[in-house]
């Protein structure tokens, strides 16, 4: 099982949107088992993949007393989707003690592995426990931003958090890359803000953006996905899509051969 969590400091990027899109493109078109863990209390992600929840809350993969979440489930068919949902009560995780629910997540998300091929967290917009705990268990990072002028200086702290729990107490965590979001390709402040964070982070950021289109926030609202839209908006960012997720699994499985490949050094 691979871990994937898509994280940023700052709200408003379209880590939920990416969540949706990343967990729906392993499903379909690499006939994985996914299962989706909704960590944001704003529950944005659970909307959208609705259909697919309804067994168990998010907020028991921090309980010590609870079953291993995967019992619930059974063994995951390929091409398969389960969500664990979002609620209120993830709140209440932030005044929770850390030597208590992040071994507790930990112990659920090794659980999971038995039953499915990827885990996509969706992480609140802030840094805290559910944050923390989510980086600790993860194998990846996405990092998705807005090119505005707040989400850019936010990319500095959010690397920071990133690197800090890699070399604290998760060496095998891994950025996949920083992902620009909602790009509008007619915005010269935005091609400029690009240009920006290419020169700032180029090793990090993907050669490939998402822009802002109509089809996506209609695709999430029926809760399929975009491919199966038949607008040319939506045809346009299938393609965008497509790309991003390609570089994203590349750089995935680039980076697991290198972490094992020190690991036998």
């Amino acid at each position: 099982m691979t871990v994937v969590v898509i994280s940023n400091q700052k709200g408003g990027v379209g880590k939920s949107t990416l969540s949706v899109l990343f967990a729906q493109w392993l499903a379909a078109k690499h006939d994985a088992a996914v299962c989706v863990v909704d960590l944001d209390s704003q529950c944005n992600c659970s909307r959208s993949l609705a259909r697919f929840g309804g067994v168990q809350e998010a907020a028991t993969l921090f309980s010590t007393d609870a079953p291993a979440v995967a019992e619930t489930f059974g063994k995951a068919a390929a091409g398969s989707i389960s969500l664990l949902e979002g609620s209120k009560r993830l709140a209440d995780v932030e005044l929770a003690r850390a030597d208590v629910i992040v071994p507790a997540f930990r112990h659920h998300l090794a659980a999971l592995s038995r039953v499915y091929d990827f885990v996509v967290i969706d992480t609140p917009p802030a840094l805290g426990l559910r944050m923390s705990a989510a980086l600790i268990a993860a194998d990846a990072v996405v990092c998705p931003i807005e090119l505005e002028e707040y989400s850019i200086d936010g990319v500095t702290d959010m690397l920071k958090t990133i690197f800090g729990v890699q070399k604290r107490y998760n060496p095998r965590l891994r950025l996949a890359g920083v992902v620009a979001n909602r790009f509008n390709p007619h915005s010269l402040r935005q091609k400029a803000a690009l240009r920006d964070l290419v020169g700032n982070y180029g090793e990090f950021v993907l050669p490939a953006k998402i822009s802002t289109r109509s089809a996506i926030p209609e695709a999430l609202a029926a809760g399929v996905p975009v491919w199966q839209l038949t607008k040319t908006s939506a045809r346009e960012a299938s393609e965008e899509v497509f790309e991003v997720f390609r570089l994203l699994m590349q750089r995935m499985h680039s980076e697991t051969a290198q972490a094992v490949e020190e690991g036998a050094t």
